[in-house]
């Protein structure tokens, strides 16, 4: 039915329009007055049944529905890094998004499924022990450092050259750690 203008008044029943996106939002009646056209955001012409995941979205220019995929609200993860997004448009997912979550820190999607990226756990691990050992090492560089001066100067009591000493071979020990699977000595006492 295509809509006439009447020198009547006339109540017909429209499809409501979301006014951003053109999508169906329900349907009513409409009181039109004499001379008038039809309310904004609105058409009289009666969607397609809406499958469940999609929308029916009107083309005025076209006067003609269509469907539209809606993952809107949807949580997906992409599959280069998984990080997580939520959809906010009409329309397919995106090639590079899956809906399932990685279920750990280091997978990679193999695209079928998220799979244990031991490269990257690895990687992230040896980075890790990396940090650690450098952290420690300055750690005991600033507590030699006092002694160092004071063994330059000459005026190191035989107490602390001990302590100085095993702060070195502290430090030769945390140089040697292998950073692949660290065990890490022992902090000496101060």
């Amino acid at each position: 039915m295509t809509f006439k203008m009447s020198d009547n008044a006339q109540t017909i029943k429209v499809f409501n329009l979301r006014a951003d996106t053109c999508e169906f939002i329900g349907a009513g009646d409409a009181y039109i007055a004499p001379h008038t056209g039809l309310p904004a955001n609105c058409t009289e012409i009666a969607p397609p049944a809406i499958p469940v995941d999609h929308v029916a979205v009107f083309d005025e220019a076209k006067r003609a529905w269509s469907l539209v995929e809606d993952h809107r609200g949807v949580t997906v993860y992409d599959t280069t890094s998984g990080a997580s997004a939520v959809i906010d448009a009409l329309g397919p997912l995106p090639d590079n998004v899956v809906t399932t979550a990685p279920s750990g820190k280091y997978e990679k999607w193999d695209g079928k499924a998220w799979v244990k990226d031991e490269e990257a756990e690895k990687n992230a691990l040896l980075a890790e022990a990396t940090a650690k050992q450098s952290q420690l090492i300055t750690e005991a560089r600033q507590v030699i450092g006092e002694w160092q001066t004071a063994l330059m100067l000459g005026s190191l009591s035989d107490a602390n050259k001990a302590k100085l000493q095993t702060w070195l071979d502290y430090i030769e020990a945390l140089k040697n750690v292998d950073l692949s699977k660290p065990e890490w000595p022992e902090k000496p006492a101060q």
